[in-house]
């Protein structure tokens, strides 16, 4: 990800309004706005993003026509497309795997956007929720934590896309290498031979505009779910750090007390360790139910990724060998493969973040253990030992209550993928 330096920053200030927030904006408040600043960004630029305005004014009413617009553009007139396709070529499963995996793919796009939307009070919460109190950062070494999984979120989602965005551009470009006799994604559509000059020039154009669109948009819907697990991630980072030095956290709030002349009273050492005992575990409740939170928001549409994955890459397979003479067509073999990569890595980064989020919400006991325990009397310990029970079952996402999102679900999906493939292998032969 790149950082830009404070003078170009301010050389670059015009920008802010078409730049996402961040980019130019100085990160020192570690505005949760951060998070999901590019994500956002996206969205509304695709008119994908959440309608705000009142029915009774008329920016309600543009922003309506464009996202209808868009829509009609890289969804509904593809779409249709591909099922014509799909139907005048269904006795040929080679022809079918071919235009099926890309419909798929693309389809499942917008359903997740649909759950989006729907789910739109649930999301803003979200975002909302992140504003609180417990979340914001105390200590410098917050900070850097903070500021860590801020980067890991944006990294994530600027290079996902960029890559999406690359690889379909080989197959933009792929016409050229097979004498424009095929399009990037292979479409009919009644009344219409899409073949023929200036039918197939103006599909070609539109090929261009809404494949990178479609990309750019499954990858924002993708990774935004990649974003809220990574800052709950950082939140536990945080609340470790706490359990593992809470005599040092104590005494830093006793320091900053006195400054402040809040030290009424002459209150013991114990006494703020058990406060920060205490804003432990209730920071831990709050990542609890943030967690639960983010489940709620995109389980319906995880879940369905997961198992259209499956199909789609199973199909890319089928694809591969049905391509007769296949040095003949390298631009082609090189399209499926890299969309095979982009497939399998759009997997991997959900499963990837919850089993990060797995494995540190287990580490959370070793840290309380960790900490300087054995310096404080009975009663404080008490906090500790409240703290190791609610700790016992480590936090997790599931898709639809049928997957957890981990890399042993990774494996198993891979291993499902390869089975369906090896069945259509059999019925191709």
């Amino acid at each position: 990800m790149i950082i830009l330096s404070e003078n170009m920053k301010k050389n670059m200030a015009f920008l802010s309004p078409i730049l996402p927030y961040g980019v130019i904006e100085s990160w020192d408040d570690l505005n949760p706005r951060l998070y999901h600043a590019v994500h956002i960004y996206w969205l509304k630029f695709y008119g994908m993003w959440f309608n705000n305005f009142s029915p009774k004014c008329i920016q309600f009413w543009l922003q309506m026509m464009y996202t209808l617009l868009v829509l009609w553009l890289v969804c509904f007139f593809p779409g249709i497309g591909e099922v014509v396709y799909l139907l005048r070529r269904r006795e040929n499963i080679g022809d079918v795997a071919e235009g099926l995996y890309l419909f798929l793919s693309e389809m499942y796009t917008y359903f997740k956007i649909a759950v989006f939307w729907i789910n739109k009070e649930k999301v803003v919460n979200l975002l909302k929720y992140l504003h609180c109190n417990e979340f914001k950062p105390k200590e410098p070494e917050h900070r850097e934590i903070i500021t860590k999984s801020i980067k890991s979120a944006r990294f994530v989602m600027t290079y996902y896309s960029t890559m999406c965005v690359g690889a379909v551009s080989v197959g933009i470009i792929m016409p050229l290498t097979e004498n424009f006799d095929i399009l990037p994604t292979n479409v009919e559509y009644p009344f219409l031979n899409v073949y023929k000059t200036p039918a197939y020039e103006a599909v070609y154009i539109h090929h261009i505009y809404y494949k990178p669109a479609t990309c750019i948009i499954d990858g924002v819907m993708d990774t935004i779910l990649a974003a809220f697990v990574a800052s709950a991630i950082g939140q536990i980072e945080i609340l470790a750090f706490n359990l593992r030095n809470f005599d040092k956290v104590a005494e830093r709030q006793r320091i900053r007390d006195v400054a402040e002349n809040k030290y009424i009273e002459e209150y013991p050492e114990q006494y703020y360790v058990r406060s920060v005992l205490k804003d432990c575990i209730v920071h831990h409740n709050c990542i609890i139910r943030y967690v639960s939170m983010i489940e709620s928001a995109f389980s319906l549409a995880s879940a369905l990724q997961f198992m259209l994955s499956v199909m789609v890459l199973c199909l890319i397979g089928i694809q591969f060998l049905s391509i007769e003479n296949p040095a003949s067509h390298p631009m082609q073999i090189a399209w499926m493969g890299i969309y095979l990569t982009c497939m399998l890595i759009e997997v991997f980064i959900l499963c990837w973040f919850g089993d990060e989020l797995i494995w540190k919400s287990t580490e959370l006991r070793k840290a309380a253990f960790e900490g300087p325990w054995m310096n404080s009397d009975r009663k404080t310990n008490m906090f500790i030992i409240i703290f190791l029970e609610r700790c016992k079952t480590p936090l997790r996402l599931t898709a639809g209550k049928i997957f957890t999102l981990s890399l042993d679900t990774y494996t198993v999906l891979i291993n499902w993928s390869y089975k369906a493939f090896a069945v259509m292998r059999n019925m191709k032969k």
